[in-house]
Formats: structure tokens, sequence, C-alpha cells
């Protein structure tokens, strides 16, 4: 990451904050992913990387599902999440119409 911010490396800067997101998520850390999620979503977008940008969103969706905070953000993040995946025909679709199933359940409960 260092590097990365050294040579001005923005999608690689990119990638790595949106790891670290997973890796907070991974560790029930909620509001550390929501910090790292939304950071790595506001470079993926200046990229303009369509697969970063849904990953974030889902992250993001996801972290703000598991504070039970804010669930019409993660609608909506977990709605573009699964847009783009649909579009690029990708692999975490599946992943992301289930965070979507559960966002909207929550919003109903």
């Amino acid at each position: 990451m260092r590097i990365a911010k050294i040579i001005k490396n923005d999608e690689g800067i990119a990638i790595y904050t949106g790891n670290l997101a997973e890796l907070a998520l991974d560790r029930e850390q909620w509001a550390e992913a929501e910090s790292l999620a939304r950071e790595a979503l506001a470079l993926a977008e200046k990229v303009g990387r369509q697969e970063l940008i849904a990953s974030d969103c889902h992250r993001l969706a996801k972290a703000l599902l598991k504070q039970n905070h804010n669930l019409d953000e993660a609608l909506s993040m977990s709605r573009r999440a699964v847009e783009i995946y649909t579009r690029l025909r990708h692999p975490d679709l599946q992943s992301a119409q289930e965070t979507l199933a559960e966002i909207e359940r929550a919003i109903h409960e």
C-alpha cells in the first residue's frame, strides 16, 4: 500500500483498500469495514473499474447490514453491486444477491 501511494498507483490503492475492508469484514470489525469500504469505493469510482466498484458496494452493504445501521444505504449499495455484477456476469453475483435478500428481510422486520 505504501509503495502504491508513493508511486501514485490509484488502482492499486483502491484494490488494497478494498482488500483491507474485506479483511475487516472477516474479522467482524463492522465499523472499520464500513470506513474502509467507503474509502475504497471512492477510489474505485475515481479509477472507474466497475468490478472494484461492485466489490466495494457489496462490502459496504455487508458492513452496514451487520451493524443494522443505515439499511436504506445498504439496500442502495447492494442493488448497485448486483446491477454491476449482472452486467459483468461476475462470479460474485450470487453472493451479492444473497446479501441483497438479507438486507430486504432486515428492512421488513
